[in-house]
């Protein structure tokens, strides 16, 4: 080397020095660098992590911000890391650290937390350990390879900090529960290494750390308030600290001095152990610190030789764990996965041995390989209620049923690959999967079905929907050919078996079962099991039925899932949120596999690799080209609907054609080409068929249905069903025209021949005189004509499909009920009995030709081809023949006994040939288009509407008469060539008490008898609505009666019985509710309303009057003697007022003059006057519409035809838009505001207040309307008045707060002298005397008796909670134990002091919890808060720092009603219903209070599961309650 070169690289050395001196000197001045004397802090905060050299206490930097709500903290010094935990985020992170610059953060775990509270690093393997609060878990994981176990979760009450000792394999943690201890245990978990070291004289055991030179480990005491040392044992035990201490929460030890966070003084103090103190404040943090550790290599030295886990991980496949045994280590499996068989080093890839639970918004699934059962909640989206799972052992995919979504998905176990497997139209509950057919099997208890489809969701197929009621669970036995589901009716509960195509239906259990849920099988040793939800019993027998026997009946209360694997049945409880297990066999060995885990539905056991069995499905799918099923002696192959099997019993085609019939309540399908091919279709809830059409280019069936009186509509599969038209009458005959998308019915009750659009809508009469008892009827849109037959005039009609040119066209044919069109030889053919016989003729009635004449009965007839078919009624025989001559006769298939309808389907159909008159955008019409002959068409309005000259579009009629049955709404309109009556399209209409109409808006109102309530809808005859899609307008009626409504006003005026008053609303924004008119022994019942005169009529049963009075309410007139009235209305055209009483119907024009007797004869009810005349309800049980004209005097009443059983009549007239009060703006808006002329009244302020009763509070108290509550309600923290007035600003701290035994407000229990009533809700860390008088623990003992029975100063009492004195759990628990039983000496009443004592004292050992997750320790600045209610249930306490002298003097009481809070309740209550202390609130129907919940998840069963979402439980550590902060602390 050359002497320049030798000067150049000693240059660079110099360089290098001094360069790692200045960085030296940089970090030394910074802060960054510690020495022996000066070691560097590491301490977190809610919000960050932070450093701080002690020699530069003024310089302290954050290196990690942005923490949701930091806890602990620690370090990885070799690797330059740093981990701590996030209560809130749910999270423990690392970041790198090199004392210059930090890296990004690195999540280790993020799944399976809930609240970290103490972590601690393994620095010889690189490992996490970390204790959890809630999941009541001790843990680790392994940073650079994720592998996670589970050490104890057994006894692990309330673990809070950890330590570990690597050099010795050992690991200490402190634990605050209900017994309290520290604890000692290998690193590797082994329970025999295990050991409570501390267990005496502790409280609130809080920090923990280890001094490694000595083996010693000191710990705090936060309720005690002390440092205490012992060895690694627990032996020599003594006192390091004695005093001073406020909330000691965490601890460090470095070089002799101990260091520590307060949460009280929110300071990092120390202690010199080598000199025995003082305490010094180091640092004043804000926030408050939490964990704290010292930051110095020393504290994680290393051995410089081997040490166990050092080389190549020890040969373990996944975790190597120190031990404090030889070899001083173990190799471990991640949770749930266990070692391989014969091996001490590898693991499983997996768990082997698995449950799944569906729990609504997610699933879980466990492993069975190790005992600690974690749950792991799978990574899946868009969960919205899965009920039930399945697992294919083939494929290794999980499936899942959703029943709001209504899918059916599946994915891979680790959540990868999801997808929808399966759209259901109706609500997939539970499934189960044949594994070796490569099928699934699911019931849905909406449609009540069991259907079947691949695993791809293709080839789906109904295989049972008979006598089916509530089918819940359902599983396989696929190597016997079985399968079994349970049906939970409350009337016809059962379990069944059937084969798995779903012949051979058999009745297993129908006695001694009330809500059988979950079904599992022991296919092994051919065994069922079932659990019943109500009777709370799991049960077994053999597969067919025999010895039954009770397996287990302890402790269930809402069984719902339920399975089996090996040796073990599982189950879940929705109530109890339990997932258990017992031996299969004997019942007994019951294990908790899952305790307190949310919302557990369906689960399902398997073991991976698990043989699949064999059947004869197994090889190449059976041979079958679509669904094969194995059964118990053969197999079959089947094929999906609208597929048919071939001839070779394998193979599924699509048939040109195929029959569709009806029979009672029934329609299926016959094959035509196929033999052994006929499906029921699965179509819910049909009663009785008496009509069927065909819409083929639509794919879709329509029935009439003469129990419901509608007509329906399906997919040609049977799904999808919809009602489309309601109360029809009789509808005999239907007809589909392809060409103008309509549907044609005949109505044998009505007499009539109808149309409207295929969605139901635009319904217009075509036919309605001449006609006898219309029974078939059939469609010819080419040629524009209709064809129907009669059985009243026994002759066959036609007429132009717009209804004109009527006229018969065969006549003397007898009663034919069939007809059918044979398009392709333009002829019609129809079955007829008197005589039995089917004829044919031509379209023009000529050339009638009879076909066949032997048969008993032909009811139902279609042609297909040069085919006709027809059914027989009395023999149920489907025949055939040539539509030719009749020959070539053929049975096509039988037992289809009392069959109405019979109709073919050609795939090549298309719904019609040629050209269409209609076809092309409607013909332009608006609403209906009618082909007419000669290509021609004609565009019609629905009923009442009129055509305007363009000849497309309609116009509503301005004037008519609404009449309201109690589900139905029609329409009456006298005019000239039209139908006068017709309904509505409307339906889910029920319960109708009267009913108003806005022209305006086109709204329909009606009093709802059922919700007591006041709704509207918006109606149009050229489109179908939904009374689900209504609006309520008023709510909480008590008792409605009447209504009417104010048109040009825009309000709405209603009577209640129980009000006396006439009330009103504006309908335009629902507000402004108020009392027009009250009055001293007027009980306003019947309205009456003239638009234009702005006068308001009522009938009042109180005074025995007809009285009038302006809208407003004032200007009373008495128009009329009359009591008992019945119905009442007012004439708008000539104005005068008629109304109904003892069999008459009077009248009296408004200005009080000219009474007189309109019509005498019958009762009346509901009047309206129309047209001139008086239309009314008659009397009797069919209240039939009758008409009286008013021109004659004595002239008869006439009953108007097809109308009877009215709730109501309403006459709806032109609407006079240039009225000034027109549009309801005029004179403010308020109902009653705008009166005759435009000139404005006092609106709602002209009725009289009502005075509230006696210690009654009125709500509203500025207006008439005023609410009453009472007295006691008033200040209580619940809000009972619908504007609040009852918890204002003037019940002071009871507003915020809650009332105390003395009626005194506080913000709290310690404020309150007295004590304060806690019936209805338990109060945080309260003594309770009673079941009523709750005190705060300040009380206790003071000398003077609060309780009535005195114990709050009984010894017992005052023996425990003595303020000064500080005693250890041992001798705390041996002087309980004696005043208990002093007390059970002295009698009951004692006892049950000593219950509340215990009780207490399990509250006051709880230490203060934390802040809130999702805020700061210690808000500088915190938002004004408002305490809830004490009647409510609370998660949280509001404690406010008193300011004044009175506050000052409950200070400590409020601090320790803070500083304590209660463990969450495992099982909460199980609706608000129980936290009402018994007040009555809104009205609730006995049968929907009463009712028990169904066994699924569809119930409102309110303890089945928590809330959804569910507000998170706060940490389980303490809490910082600083007296010198101005903070609101938020517990």
């Amino acid at each position: 080397m050359t002497k320049r070169r030798r000067i150049v690289q000693a240059d660079k050395i110099i360089q290098n020095v001094v360069h790692v001196f200045c960085l030296l000197m940089f970090l030394q001045l910074k802060g960054y660098y510690s020495t022996t004397n000066n070691p560097v802090l590491l301490y977190s905060t809610s919000t960050d992590i932070r450093i701080a050299n002690t020699s530069k206490l003024g310089k302290v930097n954050a290196i990690i911000k942005g923490l949701e709500q930091g806890s602990a903290v620690d370090f990885l010094y070799r690797k330059n890391l740093i981990c701590w935990s996030d209560q809130t985020a749910e999270l423990i992170q690392c970041m790198e650290y090199n004392n210059t610059h930090t890296g990004d953060k690195q999540r280790i775990v993020s799944e399976g937390l809930i609240t970290p509270t103490g972590i601690a690093i393994d620095w010889y393997t690189d490992k996490i350990y970390w204790t959890d609060g809630e999941t009541n878990r001790i843990e680790v994981i392994s940073i650079e390879h994720k592998y996670k176990k589970v050490l104890f979760w057994s006894e692990v009450d309330l673990a809070r900090a950890i330590a570990v000792v690597p050099k010795d394999g050992l690991m200490f943690w402190t634990d605050w529960g209900e017994i309290p201890k520290i604890e000692r245990s290998g690193m590797n978990g082994d329970p025999s290494t295990r050991k409570v070291i501390v267990k005496e004289n502790i409280f609130w055991p809080n920090g923990i750390t280890v001094d490694y030179t000595n083996n010693l480990i000191y710990w705090v005491d936060a309720k005690l308030q002390f440092v205490d040392v012992i060895d690694f044992n627990g032996g020599n035990r003594r006192r390091v600290v004695k005093g001073g201490l406020e909330y000691p929460y965490a601890l460090a030890i470095f070089n002799d001095k101990l260091y520590w966070t307060d949460w009280k003084t929110w300071e990092i103090h120390t202690w010199d152990i080598s000199t025995n103190g003082p305490i010094k404040n180091l640092i004043k943090s804000d926030p408050v610190p939490v964990d704290i550790k010292v930051y110095d290599e020393s504290r994680q030295m290393v051995p410089p030789g081997d040490y166990p886990c050092k080389n190549n991980n020890e040969g373990c496949s996944h975790l190597c764990l120190l031990a404090p045994t030889a070899p001083g280590y173990v190799c471990a499996c991640p949770t749930g996965v266990k070692l391989k068989e014969g091996s001490n080093t590898t693991c499983y890839n997996s768990p082997q041995s698995l449950l799944l639970v569906a729990q609504r918004s997610t699933i879980s699934k466990i492993s069975l390989d190790s005992p600690d059962f974690t749950p792991y909640t799978l990574p899946l989206k868009d969960l919205k209620r899965a009920l039930t799972v399945d697992f294919d052992l083939k494929t290794e995919y999980i499936y899942w049923a959703d029943s709001l979504s209504k899918t059916i998905s599946k994915a891979r176990l680790d959540g990868s690959e999801q997808s929808v497997v399966i759209h259901s139209s109706g609500v997939p509950d539970s499934i189960a999967i044949d594994p070796i057919a490569r099928i699934i099997y699911w019931t849905d208890p909406v449609s009540d079905t069991i259907t079947v489809a691949k695993l791809d969701g293709s080839s789906r197929k109904v295989i049972i929907h008979d006598e089916l009621y509530d089918p819940r669970a359902i599983a396989l036995h696929p190597t016997a050919g079985w399968m079994f589901w349970s049906d939970w009716n409350e009337k016809k509960p059962k379990i069944e078996r059937a084969n798995l195509d779903g012949s051979g239906r058999m009745l297993l259990f129908s006695e001694k079962l009330t809500w059988p849920n979950g079904i599992a099988l022991d296919t092994v040793n051919n065994k069922l099991y079932w659990g019943d939800a109500r009777t709370h019993k799991i049960e077994a027998s053999n597969m067919d039925g025999s010895n039954r026997q009770e397996l287990h009946n302890s402790d269930i209360l809402h069984i719902f899932g339920l399975t089996l694997l090996g040796q073990h049945l599982y189950w879940t409880d929705m109530q109890r949120r339990t997932l258990d297990r017992i031996n299969k066999d004997t019942g007994g060995e019951r294990q908790a596999v899952v305790e307190q885990m949310a919302n557990m539905m369906g689960v399902k056991a398997f073991r991976l690799g698990e043989s699949l069995g064999w059947n004869r499905c197994s090889d190449n799918n059976g041979g079958c080209s679509h669904l094969c099923f194995n059964r118990p002696d053969d197999y079959v192959c089947s094929c999906p609907l609208g597929l048919e099997l071939g001839n070779d019993k394998k193979t599924c085609v699509e048939p040109e054609a195929f029959l569709i019939y009806s029979r009672k309540n029934v329609i299926g399908r016959i094959s035509i080409e196929n033999e052994n091919n006929d499906a029921i279709l699965p179509i819910k809830d049909l009663k009785e068929v008496s009509a069927l059409a065909v819409h083929v280019s639509g794919s879709k069936l329509y029935w009439s249905d003469s129990k419901m009186k509608s007509i329906n509509r399906c997919s040609i599969d049977g799904s999808n069903t919809e009602r489309i038209l309601e109360w029809t009458g009789l509808v005999e005959g239907l007809a589909i025209d392809w060409s103008g998308q309509n549907i044609y019915w005949t109505d044998t009750a009505a007499q009539r021949i109808e149309v409207a659009r295929l969605d139901g809508s635009s319904r217009r009469a075509l036919i309605w005189q001449g006609l006898k008892k219309p029974k078939s009827i059939v469609l010819d849109p080419r040629k524009g004509y209709m064809y129907w037959s009669e059985l009243g005039s026994k002759c066959i009609k036609r007429a132009a499909m717009d209804g004109s040119g009527a006229a018969a066209l065969v006549e003397q044919v007898g009663r034919v009920h069939a007809l059918a069109l044979d398009g392709e030889r333009r002829a019609l053919c129809w079955a007829a009995l008197d005589p039995s016989a089917i004829a044919c003729a031509r379209l023009d009635g000529t050339a009638r030709a009879l076909l066949v004449d032997n048969i008993p009965m032909p009811y139902a007839l279609t042609i297909y081809g040069d085919r006709i078919y027809w059914g027989d009624w009395n023999t149920g025989v489907i025949e055939s023949g040539s539509v030719r001559d009749g020959g070539s006769r053929a049975r096509v298939h039988g037992g289809l006994d009392y069959i109405s309808e019979l109709h073919a389907v050609a795939r090549a159909a298309g719904g019609g040939r040629g050209a269409a008159q209609c076809a092309a955008d409607n013909g332009g019409c608006a609403h209906l288009c009618l082909p007419l002959p000669n290509a021609d068409y004609r565009c019609a309005c629905p009923a009442h509407y009129r055509l305007n000259r363009d000849n497309i579009t309609c116009s509503e009629p301005e004037e008519y008469l609404l009449f309201a049955q109690k589900n139905s709404i029609g329409r009456i309109l006298v005019a000239n060539n039209e139908c006068y009556d017709s309904i509505i399209p409307l339906t889910g209409l029920k319960s109708v008490r009267t009913i108003e109409y806005d022209p305006i808006n086109k709204h329909l109102y009606w009093m709802d008898d059922e919700s007591h309530s006041i709704r509207r809808v918006g109606i149009t005859y050229s489109t179908t609505s939904v009374a689900t899609d209504s609006a309520t307008v008023v709510s909480g009626l008590s008792r409605p009666f009447h209504m009417v409504l104010d048109v040009l006003g825009r309000a709405l005026y209603w009577t209640c019985l129980d009000t006396d008053s006439i009330n009103a609303t504006s309908i335009e924004n629902n507000s402004s509710v108020g009392v027009i008119l009250r009055g001293e022994k007027m009980m306003p019942r019947y309205l009456a309303f003239h638009q234009t005169k702005r006068l308001l009529v009522w009938s009042d049963a109180g005074l025995g009057t007809i009285m009038r009075s302006s809208v407003d309410g004032t200007a009373r007139t008495e128009l009329a003697r009359a009591a008992n009235v019945t119905a009442l209305t007012v004439e708008q055209a000539g104005g005068a007022v008629y109304w109904a009483v003892a069999r008459q119907i009077h009248a009296v024009d408004l200005d009080g003059s000219n009474r007189r007797v309109v019509w005498q004869g019958g009762a009346a009810a509901s009047l309206a006057a129309y047209g001139g005349a008086l239309y009314w309800a008659g009397g009797g049980a069919e209240r039939a519409l009758m008409r009286v004209p008013l021109h004659r005097r004595d002239a008869p009443a006439s009953p108007v035809p097809h109308i009877a059983r009215l709730v109501a009549t309403l006459a709806v007239h032109k609407v006079s838009r240039e009225h000034p009060c027109y549009g309801g703006r005029a004179c403010g808006g308020a109902p009653g505001a705008c009166a005759a002329g435009g000139a404005c009244g006092c609106a709602l302020a002209c009725a009289p207040r009502a005075a509230c009763a006696p210690a009654h509070f009125p709500c509203h108290a500025e207006r008439a309307d005023a609410h009453c509550i009472p007295d006691n309600w008033r200040c209580d923290g619940q809000v009972d008045c619908p504007d609040g007035s009852d918890e204002g600003a003037a019940c002071g701290a009871c507003a915020g707060g809650l009332r105390c035994a003395d009626g005194e407000c506080a913000a709290a229990l310690g404020a309150c002298a007295a004590g304060a009533y806690c019936a209805a809700a338990p109060l945080p860390d309260a003594f309770r005397c009673d079941e009523r008088l709750c005190l705060a623990p300040r009380l206790l003992c003071d000398g003077h008796q609060h309780c009535e029975d005195g114990t709050d100063e009984a010894p017992a009492a005052c023996g425990y909670v003595q303020k000064d004195q500080v005693v250890g759990a041992a001798s705390g628990r041996a002087q309980l134990l004696a005043a208990l039983g002093a007390a059970a000496g002295a009698g009951a009443a004692l006892a049950a002091a000593g219950a509340a004592l215990r009780r207490y004292r399990r509250a006051a050992r709880r230490p203060p919890r934390p802040l809130p997750l999702a805020r700061p320790l210690a808000p500088l600045k915190p938002p004004p808060l408002r305490a809830r209610p004490v009647g409510h249930l609370n998660r949280f306490l509001i404690c406010r720092r008193r300011t004044t002298a009175s506050a000052s003097a409950s200070a400590s009481a409020s601090d320790s009603l803070c500083g304590r809070y209660p463990r969450p309740t495992a099982n909460p209550p199980p609706s608000p219903a129980t936290l009402s202390g018994g007040r009555r609130r809104a009205y609730r129907h006995y049968r929907a209070s009463n009712r028990p919940p169904p066994p699924t998840p569809a119930s409102t069963d309110a303890c089945e599961s928590e809330p959804e979402p569910a507000a998170r439980a706060p940490p389980p550590s303490p809490a910082p309650s600083p007296a010198h902060s101005p903070a609101l602390l938020l517990y």
